[in-house]
């Protein structure tokens, strides 16, 4: 499965790249209202539990979230990231809902209807702190370019089954901003999370982050025919 690289405007503007961190957060209020003008619009959303927010006022202000777009009716990459998300909020513990909002926007708002997304997380077992939701097709697209979660290609852009696997993590009162892949190894994102949350200087490094999901090395050989070469006197 290819997880295409979006053009990533919001994590851009915080000189990062997807699935990396950044070791130096912009600081003050002037990044954070950057950020909140440019890319964080107010838009009107239902939740799966049937209750109108605002994208902004309700979902983003003063809370750490993690942002990923998705549709029921996907048959690719959803029903691969959607459990790996589950994963990575069990493995999140009493974080998860406290300290971490989760927020699954479907690009499908038409036949996700706030009943049908609510029978999506409960099927997939997403817990409290996770919220599925819909509303104008006009506003979601919006949004997801104003988050810089697109292909730069339309016609790939315009195709929703080849929709970007990115998760968008910020800290918005202190205006950090990061993305992870999200067919990246759970605890990898959990990682990235955490270090969304915590202040850098409690930030965990070195070995203990890399051994806990050691990185697999395989030596693959591939057979050869050497038949066709020519003989050596």
């Amino acid at each position: 499965m290819r997880v295409r690289a979006p053009a990533l405007s919001l994590v851009a503007l915080l000189a990062l790249i997807v699935g990396a961190c950044s070791e130096r957060p912009p600081d003050g209020p002037t990044s954070r209202s950057i950020i909140q003008q440019q890319h964080l619009p107010n838009i009107r959303l239902t939740t799966h539990e049937g209750r109108s927010v605002r994208f902004y006022d309700d979902l983003v202000k003063g809370k750490v979230v993690a942002i990923n777009f998705m549709f029921t009716s996907c048959r690719i990459a959803c029903p691969v990231t959607t459990p790996k998300l589950v994963e990575v909020q069990k493995l999140l513990g009493e974080r998860a809902g406290r300290d971490l909002t989760f927020l699954s926007i479907t690009l499908d708002p038409e036949h996700d209807t706030p009943k049908v997304l609510d029978a999506y997380a409960k099927a997939y077992g997403a817990g409290p702190g996770w919220y599925f939701l819909t509303g104008k097709q006009n506003d979601i697209e919006r949004l997801r370019r104003k988050l810089g979660v697109y292909d730069r290609d339309p016609v790939v852009d315009a195709d929703r089954t080849k929709h970007a696997g990115i998760l968008v993590l910020g800290n918005e009162p202190s205006g950090r901003w990061k993305a992870v892949a999200t067919l990246s190894k759970p605890v990898r994102i959990r990682q990235a999370i955490e270090r969304t949350i915590l202040p850098p200087s409690q930030w965990p490094t070195g070995a203990a982050v890399v051994n806990e999901a050691p990185y697999v090395v395989r030596d693959i050989v591939e057979p050869v025919d050497l038949s066709a070469l020519p003989r050596r006197n």
